[in-house]
């Protein structure tokens, strides 16, 4: 497998540790606030974004979700607050994060029955979580160079922040990934024009060679720009799935009644026989009985005891019957039916077998 494909599988990309220790110099943390990564992987960049402003006097709860059960774990040990899960799951409260990173998965979603058309992740989840980023909070977005060109996303971008900057991935990784930086700060209000000259620049974006001459390298940013990440809730109140673990489940559900009476109607039945019928055995049902195993084996004890066997005898009856026309003609239908019967034998302790039906 290629450098690049160590790296990136099945859609997963881990940001480069180099890319944090330049990004982290270009953001500044303003007081007491939230970091929140909604496709986290392993959560080692928000980790590291989060400890370089962690300080006495500075408080800060990170927040991902994951949707690979092992990274997830392995953020857990990193984050603060991690949810297992897909992120289309989560109720989360709107407004009130000071940062997001977003590196969203490099494919399309999956198509759903009455869908037309399936989306590229990288729009879907810039859409999903911008409502999360409280306004004037600072968003970090790392996608595939050649994808800022997209209508939606070019358009997207120029109309809901400001302050924004467009930067590409320092040597030692640009190569290999092809990876640029947009940083920018959430418009207030609810009209937002678009800034008609951040919208042409991301639409050069397609070409190369645009992105070789105009977009900076970050290393070269450091200096000369920061972000001010504003102070916020430390503590979300709302941050779930709806999608629980089964694991949670387990012990309500053994402990519960109903289980308690399915596992007891589960258990096979033994048959006791005994006592005399409530009325007189028919054919039928002693097939049934037959059938059922109720009569076979060992039966009674001591003086009583013997050994059952029975048997159901299946028969082929012809009969022919016979119709006089007015003619005087007669006409014969010959009739097949099959004709069941029961053979019931038992063996004394004596050995005298004796054959009841």
């Amino acid at each position: 497998m290629s450098h690049i494909g160590n790296k990136l599988k099945a859609g997963f990309f881990k940001t480069p540790e180099k890319q944090g220790e330049y990004l982290k110099q270009l953001i500044d943390v303003n007081g007491d606030c939230s970091f929140f990564d909604p496709t986290c992987g392993e959560g080692a960049i928000l980790h590291q974004l989060a400890s370089y402003y962690r300080n006495e006097e500075t408080s800060i709860t990170t927040y991902g979700v994951e949707l690979d059960k092992g990274r997830a774990e392995k953020a857990d040990s990193v984050l603060d607050h991690v949810v297992n899960g897909p992120i289309e799951s989560m109720v989360v409260s709107h407004n009130v994060f000071s940062f997001l990173f977003l590196n969203p998965p490099y494919d399309h979603t999956q198509k759903g029955l009455e869908d037309d058309i399936s989306d590229r992740k990288e729009w879907l989840e810039l859409t999903r979580n911008f409502k999360y980023l409280k306004e004037n909070g600072v968003m970090v977005y790392i996608i595939p160079s050649y994808r800022f060109a997209d209508k939606k996303i070019r358009r997207y971008l120029s109309t809901n922040f400001y302050d924004a900057g467009i930067l590409r991935f320092s040597s030692e990784d640009y190569e290999d990934f092809k990876q640029c930086i947009f940083i920018g700060r959430k418009k207030s209000g609810t009209v937002k024009k678009v800034n008609k000259k951040l919208h042409q620049f991301l639409e050069n974006m397609e070409e190369e060679a645009f992105i070789d001459k105009y977009v900076s390298p970050i290393e070269q940013i450091i200096g000369h720009k920061v972000w001010h990440v504003p102070s916020g809730a430390t503590e979300v109140k709302t941050f779930y799935s709806k999608l629980e673990e089964k694991s949670n489940f387990y012990k309500g559900i053994r402990e519960s009644k109903g289980f308690a009476a399915f596992k007891e109607r589960s258990k096979p039945k033994q048959l006791s026989i005994g006592g005399n019928p409530a009325l007189p055995i028919n054919q039928g049902q002693m097939a049934l009985l037959l059938a059922s195993g109720a009569i076979n084996g060992e039966m009674g004890q001591g003086d009583h005891y013997h050994l059952v066997q029975g048997l159901e005898l299946v028969d082929k009856v012809v009969e022919i019957d016979k119709n006089v026309q007015e003619n005087g003609n007669v006409t014969e239908v010959t009739k097949e039916r099959t004709q069941r019967s029961v053979s019931v034998k038992i063996i004394t302790p004596e050995g005298v077998v004796r054959k009841l039906v």
